[in-house]
C-alpha cells in the first residue's frame, strides 16, 4: 500500500469550507495561517464571493487543505508522496516539510495578491475544453496566438487561458471541432503570460525563506518530475505561475511510483474526479471534512505495510 496526498488549487473554494472544523483540534492551523497573514480566514472561508477574488481565495483554500492535512496526520495517516495542482503545490511543499505552515501561508498571501494585481493589469479568462483529443486541442491553440494551454488535467479535459476575446472565440471553434468549451468563473488568465507581473513578487517572497529538502517525494505540476531538493521545489513554485499544470502526467507519475491510494486533501473534489478518469486502478478518497478524515483514518491508520 502506497499513499499519495494531493492538494487542490484555486477553483476548489466552497463557501463554508471551514465551518465543520470549528472546535476541532486540527483547527489550530487556521489560527496559525490567520496570524501569519493577518487575515480573518474564518470569515473568508464563509464568504461565497471569496472564490472570485484571487487574493482571498488562495489563502482560504490553502487553509482548508491544511486543516484536513493536520487532522490526517493527527490520526496517524501520513503520505508516501505529495503533489498539488497549481496553488496546491505550495500546500504540498508544506506537507513535505519544505516550509512551515506560517511561511507557506505568507508565500500564498503574496502569490494571491500578486496574481490578483496581474489579473487587473492584464484582463483574461479561461475555459475548459472537453471531448477533444490532445492533437485537436493543440490545433485550436496554434491557430490563436492569444490562447495557451493552462492545465492538462485529464484525458478529454484541457483548460485554456487567454484574452477574454480569445476565450469567447474558442467556444464556437470547439463546437466546430466536435467538443465543448466551458467558461470558468475565474478572475484572470492563470498559467499564461498575463501572469508575468506576479513572478518577481513570488520569487521575492520565497527568497525570504529557508526551505528544507522534502521529507517525502514531491511531484511537481510543472514537469511531473519527482523533486527531492529544496531549491528545486522553490524553482518549481516560481515557474508554476506561468507554466501549464501537467496534471494528467502528474497522475501517471504517481501510478508509476507505486501509489495505490490517492487522497484529495481539501475542498472541491475536483482532483478526486480527475483521478478516477485518469488512473482508474487507484483507489481514490476525499478528505475535506472531519467526517471524511475519520473515514480515511479508519481505513489506513495502523494498517499500512
Amino acid at each position: 500500500m502506497r499513499l499519495a496526498f494531493v492538494f487542490p488549487g484555486q477553483g476548489s473554494h466552497r463557501a463554508g469550507s471551514l465551518d465543520a472544523w470549528a472546535g476541532h483540534p486540527a483547527a489550530a492551523v487556521v489560527d496559525t495561517v490567520a496570524d501569519a497573514i493577518d487575515r480573518d480566514v474564518w470569515a473568508l472561508a464563509a464568504d461565497a464571493g471569496t472564490g472570485a477574488r484571487t487574493a482571498d481565495a488562495q489563502p482560504t483554500i490553502l487553509t482548508a487543505s491544511l486543516v484536513a492535512w493536520r487532522a490526517l496526520l493527527d490520526g496517524g495517516v501520513a503520505p508516501d508522496v505529495v503533489a498539488g495542482h497549481s496553488l496546491g503545490e505550495v500546500t504540498a511543499a508544506i506537507a513535505a516539510g519544505v516550509v512551515p505552515v506560517a511561511d507557506g501561508a505568507r508565500v500564498v498571501a503574496a502569490r494571491g495578491a500578486a496574481m490578483g494585481r496581474a489579473c487587473a493589469a492584464n484582463p483574461g479568462s479561461m475555459a475548459a475544453l472537453v471531448k477533444l483529443q490532445p492533437d485537436a486541442v493543440q490545433v485550436l491553440v496554434d491557430e490563436d496566438p492569444d490562447l495557451v494551454v493552462a492545465n492538462d488535467n485529464a484525458p478529454g479535459q484541457v483548460v485554456l487561458a487567454g484574452t477574454p476575446e480569445a476565450v469567447e472565440r474558442i467556444r464556437s471553434r470547439a463546437r466546430e471541432a466536435g467538443g465543448r468549451a466551458l467558461p470558468l468563473d475565474v478572475e484572470g488568465a492563470f498559467h499564461s503570460p498575463a501572469m508575468a507581473p506576479a513572478v518577481d513578487d513570488l520569487r521575492e517572497a520565497l527568497a525570504a525563506l529557508r526551505p528544507a529538502d522534502p521529507r517525502v517525494p514531491l511531484v511537481t505540476g510543472t514537469s511531473a518530475e519527482v523533486l527531492h531538493e529544496a531549491q528545486a521545489v522553490v524553482d518549481a513554485l516560481v515557474d508554476g505561475v506561468l507554466a501549464p499544470v501537467r496534471w494528467r502526467e502528474v497522475q501517471g507519475r504517481l501510478a508509476e511510483l507505486g501509489v495505490t491510494d490517492l487522497v484529495e486533501v481539501g475542498p472541491g473534489g475536483v482532483l478526486a474526479g480527475l483521478a478516477k478518469r485518469t488512473v482508474p486502478d487507484l483507489q481514490v478518497h476525499a478528505a475535506a471534512t472531519p467526517d471524511d478524515v475519520a473515514d480515511v483514518v479508519e481505513r489506513f491508520a495502523g494498517v499500512r505495510a
